[in-house]
């Protein structure tokens, strides 16, 4: 089977979006619905998350396994995007009161792995991944500007999330109209994020450009 190409897939992935954001949006009664956690922007930030973990595992050949910490990477995204941390619990997984106070063994112990398991994936990262992008951002190949334009969304998102409640910690006061557009700000940009980052799985998927990036042999086929 022929290797689909990467202008193939970002044409495809950014249509699709394109319609189901446009559709999505046409739907909902009041727009602001649209922003809303489990609606339309939110709901695309799933869908993209899962096609990138499913075009990784399909298009990336032998670095599909050994590479296995760039589709862990996105599981967590999704699994953190769906409130897994928080949603089967009386007590958030991630949450430092959960391990200083009164809460279940099982919990504490679901908690201890999932934290274990996002750190290894994260050093593997760092380990295997970094110095290669580093190097690849040095020659401006696609897939390392990708992958930073993701970073700076992802961060920039992280920083409007609860906007108010971090800048009430400083004494500082905003309306509550700017909360709100600053909530509607993290929801597009993390959906920006993992947009990117599925088109540099795509990129990173082509034979070609995946041997130039070390996740497979040059001598592989």
């Amino acid at each position: 089977m022929q290797h689909p190409s990467f202008s193939f897939i970002a044409r495809t992935v950014t249509l699709v979006l394109l319609a189901y954001l446009v559709v999505s949006a046409a739907l909902v009664p009041d727009i602001e619905l649209f922003f809303h956690e489990g609606a339309g922007v939110e709901q695309a930030s799933l869908g993209l998350l899962l096609f990138g973990i499913g075009a990784w595992f399909l298009l990336a050949g032998e670095a599909r396994w050994r590479e296995w910490q760039i589709p862990a990477a996105m599981a967590l995204m999704l699994a953190r995007e769906m409130d897994f941390d928080k949603r089967f619990t009386d007590h958030g997984l991630l949450k430092l009161t959960t391990y200083t106070h009164a809460a279940p063994t099982s919990t504490r112990i679901i908690g201890a792995i999932a934290i274990a398991f996002t750190l290894w994936t994260g050093m593997r990262i760092l380990r295997r991944n970094l110095p290669l992008w580093w190097a690849r951002l040095r020659m401006a190949e696609v897939d390392a500007w990708l992958v930073l334009g993701a970073f700076v969304c992802g961060v920039a998102a992280k920083t409007l999330d609860g906007l108010g409640r971090k800048l009430a910690d400083f004494g500082i006061i905003i309306q509550h109209e700017t909360n709100a557009l600053a909530g509607k700000g993290e929801e597009v940009l993390e959906a920006l994020c993992y947009y990117l980052i599925v088109l540099a799985v795509a990129r990173l998927a082509v034979p070609a450009v995946r041997r130039a990036a070390g996740l497979e042999p040059v001598a592989a086929e």
